[in-house]
């Protein structure tokens, strides 16, 4: 029988899905989206993976997603502006 108690930390993955519903401020979801799934560049346990839209909030989800992923400045990563960094860098 084991009688100490050892700190442990243990990596579980981050499949915890992004939800949203039609009572959500779209705009606000939308922007929170993008930075959930691009935050360290995608390579991140915590990074939003499962987007889960109401079918009557997904046009204008979606529509928002879109435009604000476009918007991003992709580049190098040195560059501070860099919001995302370019393939291959």
């Amino acid at each position: 029988m084991c009688d100490e108690v050892k700190k442990t930390v243990m990596e579980l993955g981050g499949s915890d899905a992004f939800v949203v519903m039609p009572s959500a401020d779209l705009e606000k979801a939308a922007s929170v989206a993008v930075t959930a799934r691009v935050q360290n560049n995608g390579q991140s346990c915590i990074a939003a993976k499962r987007f889960i839209v109401h079918t009557d909030a997904f046009a204008e989800f979606s529509r928002l997603f879109v435009e604000k992923m476009k918007a991003l400045k992709v580049g190098d990563p040195m560059d501070p502006a860099t919001q995302c960094r370019a393939a291959g860098d």
